[in-house]
């Protein structure tokens, strides 16, 4: 079947912002620009119409897509990679046997159909027939050569050999069991065991030419692949130039795209505005509003990154569920959200959230989640407070069997926002009697301490894919979940079916009742969703699904520019 003394001053900032905004509700909806103002206001932009040839065209009259990317090339060796910045080019040259739509379901790539067995345990991909190697290289010259399902084989057997340190061994190692070819175009997978992410991680893993690695053919100075652009140029931390696969299954739209590495996000703003690039792919807020006010741009974003504050659950004084609640109550996480992300045009950079599961996620359900989590009331959470047993000293912070109410809220240093968000929490938690400090720490040390537990409360963010949700709720230290010590029997009980259950609506009904069961449990003292911005030319078309880590010739979308 098929499935689809840095703190005083941000204590001053993120108070005012609170104090100064809005109540109207965070929404998910998609913001655009429909504010233009007239070209070259804003300072160092300027339009097409004054600068001359648009972006989008080159002398020959060629459709080219110029990328602005802040991330530099780290390797283009299709088994070496872990960094989007890689991923963006890589997904453009080699295929994964499936792709992913914007809805988070899983499509068709170098497989056109799949379907598994009724035990779960055995998977069957049909390949298109029409797909070829990359040919104008000194690896296949101009000979087209079919991507068969031997090269499927070979591909996952060379990932599975640890000798050739692919990134993804493990994850493989642990599920496949054996690969056997059924006929050209059909290869079946039989695993060790059910394993439901079984088709995501088709989609991490490249295919890639055998005669490559018998001539031992430089994948990282020269990518070939069978995708829908063929590699031409990488010049270090400057540009990389794809071209177009005439090869291709279906023809690509455009005839070249250009990844412009520009690691200053001010910098590729200003090169968005003044046409110079047609995509920018994380824009700073303070440049957002410059941006939407141009009728020639939009801004869209591909989904969002969890976010969230928790307790350690093992630290004596969080053992207490009663207490986390009470702590929950005090604070207006809604209000603190949008002080935080508030921006001058209007954007949702982000929202509250109730669920570890992202919206864009399978088994998301907000409101399940929502109902099982305390209401903002500082007055209850004070009588809350009291009922078990806290007191007010003549300081006035609470304590309880001569022990006060007092901890820290730890953060690292590398996300500005999330050290807002510990300022305001902590402030407000003060403002009940509770005396709890924000304390930043350099980012390497505060990822340790989380590991190890070695927090009372902590701010981290990520476990945004599909296997986010077992990893973070998951009482298993096995599975590197930095949950802090929540245990619930229960609930790891129904996580444990869910990554059993094959059928993708009964697996999502599972996911949301154990986020419900997490939520209720107040593990976190807040959780939210932030949405990085892509900025683009209106000229770029079939762009819906605003990232370029997804294919921009597939059978989901022919990304084009006017």
């Amino acid at each position: 079947m098929r499935k689809k003394s840095r703190i005083t001053a941000l204590v001053l900032a993120a108070v005012m912002a609170l104090t100064a905004c809005s109540s109207k509700p965070a929404s998910t909806a998609t913001s655009e620009a429909d504010k233009p103002a007239s070209a070259g206001t804003e300072s160092g932009s300027a339009s097409g119409a004054e600068t001359g040839k648009p972006a989008s065209t080159n002398d020959n009259g060629e459709k080219v897509l110029r990328i602005g990317t802040y991330m530099p090339v780290t390797t283009l060796v299709p088994w070496k990679t872990t960094s989007d910045g890689d991923g963006y080019i890589i997904r453009q040259i080699y295929h994964t046997l499936l792709e992913m739509n914007k809805q988070s379901e899983f499509a068709p790539g170098l497989a056109k159909s799949w379907e598994c067995s009724e035990d779960g345990k055995v998977w069957t991909f049909h390949l298109r027939d029409d797909i070829y190697w990359q040919t104008g290289n000194d690896l296949f010259g101009d000979e087209k050569v079919q991507v068969t399902a031997e090269d499927v084989k070979f591909s996952f057997e060379y990932y599975l050999d640890p000798a050739h340190e692919s990134v993804r061994y493990t994850g493989l190692a642990d599920t496949i069991d054996k690969i056997e070819v059924v006929d050209d175009f059909t290869i079946k997978f039989y695993t060790k065991d059910i394993d439901v992410l079984f088709e995501y991680k088709m989609y991490q893993n490249y295919i890639i030419p055998k005669k490559g690695i018998d001539e031992n053919w430089d994948f990282a100075a020269f990518p070939v692949g069978s995708g829908a652009y063929k590699f031409v140029e990488h010049v270090v931390d400057t540009r990389v130039l794809l071209e177009k696969n005439e090869d291709f299954w279906l023809e690509p739209a455009l005839d070249k795209i250009e990844f412009k590495i520009i690691t200053d996000k001010s910098v590729s703003s200003i090169a968005l505005q003044n046409q110079e690039i047609d995509i920018t792919l994380a824009l700073l807020p303070t440049d957002i509003p410059a941006v939407v006010s141009k009728d020639f741009l939009k801004i869209d974003n591909n989904g969002g990154s969890l976010r969230w504050i928790g307790f350690n659950c093992k630290d004596e004084l969080f053992q207490d569920k009663e207490l986390r609640r009470a702590l929950t109550m005090a604070v207006d996480v809604d209000g603190a959200v949008k002080a935080v992300y508030a921006n001058d045009a209007g954007i949702d950079l982000a929202i509250r959230g109730y669920s570890v599961v992202t919206p864009e996620r399978p088994g998301y359900d907000g409101e399940l989640c929502k109902a099982e989590t305390p209401v903002y009331d500082p007055k209850a959470a004070q009588e809350k407070l009291e009922s078990i047993g806290w007191k007010k000293g003549s300081d006035g912070i609470y304590e309880k069997d001569g022990q006060k109410l007092k901890f820290t809220l730890q953060v690292g240093n590398n996300d500005s926002n999330r050290e807002k968000m510990a300022v305001i929490v902590s402030s407000q938690l003060k403002a009940i009697g509770v005396d709890c400090t924000a304390q930043t720490v350099e980012w390497g040390t505060h990822s340790s301490d989380v590991k190890d537990g070695n927090v009372q409360m902590y701010i981290m963010g990520g476990y945004s894919n599909l296997d986010g949700p077992l990893r973070l709720m998951h009482s298993n230290e096995t599975v590197l979940s930095p949950n802090c010590g929540y245990a619930d029997p229960e609930l790891d009980s129904v996580l444990d079916e869910a990554w059993r259950t094959i059928d993708y609506d009964a697996r999502c009904k599972l996911i949301a009742k154990a986020s419900a069961m997490f939520a209720s449990g107040t593990a976190h003292l807040a959780d939210w969703y932030e949405y990085s911005q892509t900025g683009y030319n209106v000229r770029v078309k079939d762009f819906d699904y605003a990232t370029v880590y997804q294919p921009l010739c597939s059978s989901q979308r022919n990304v084009t520019v006017e």
